[in-house]
């Protein structure tokens, strides 16, 4: 079974991680994919970030329209720091073939993280980016080939449709009251607009 994995914090999650995903799983042929949100990243365990019942619905809502698309509990349920690597020994079976998806600026990163060894051990990572961007796409395949060298890693790239937007923008247009329909689906929308978020968390 071939599984993809998309993690982060999704608060909120936008119409630019949706087409990613639905580029992630046609393009390798996934039989599932899961949407992990974050307990605590740790690249943000400094942040204050919105309770997980609100970030699950959200995703729930926002990737309903991807078929075999699961939001998975698994490092909420699993609490501290959402370290990467613990998920994949969590769901690596012998049956199971994991991808996983993440952004250019992760990526970049990679290597810094907590046992990548264990990472590229366990699963095929995805970078999605803007790959009609020369320095970026440059960066990028340096980025592969030192972690190839260092770790054997198998990374593909994904030239996925690139939605202008980030998370942040949006929270900060949303505690200002200025429209994100551009940017959100419709139900996040009426989710966010109904339980009243970000006015505190931004």
């Amino acid at each position: 079974m071939r599984i993809g994995l998309f993690g982060g914090t999704f608060s909120p999650p936008h119409k630019g991680h949706v087409a990613a995903a639905a580029c992630f799983c046609e393009r390798f042929s996934l039989d599932r994919l899961l949407v992990v949100p974050a307990f605590v990243p740790p690249n943000k365990a400094d942040c204050e970030i919105l309770p997980s019942e609100h970030r699950v619905a959200m995703c729930r809502l926002a990737f309903s329209g991807i078929p075999d698309c699961e939001v998975s509990r698994i490092e909420l349920d699993r609490g501290g720091t959402s370290y990467t690597y613990l998920t994949l020994e969590e769901l690596a079976m012998p049956d199971r073939e994991l991808f996983l998806l993440m952004g250019t600026d992760m990526f970049l990163t990679l290597g810094s993280w907590k046992r990548p060894d264990v990472i590229f051990r366990l699963s095929t990572v995805v970078a999605a980016g803007r790959f009609d961007d020369d320095e970026t796409a440059r960066e990028m395949e340096k980025t592969r080939e030192v972690l190839q060298r260092d770790y054997g890693a198998s990374i593909a790239f994904l030239d996925n449709p690139i939605v202008e937007v980030s998370s942040t923008f949006l929270r900060e247009k949303i505690a200002r009251g200025e429209d994100v329909s551009e940017w959100l689906s419709d139900p996040v929308v009426e989710y966010i607009r109904k339980e009243r978020l970000y006015d505190v968390y931004r």
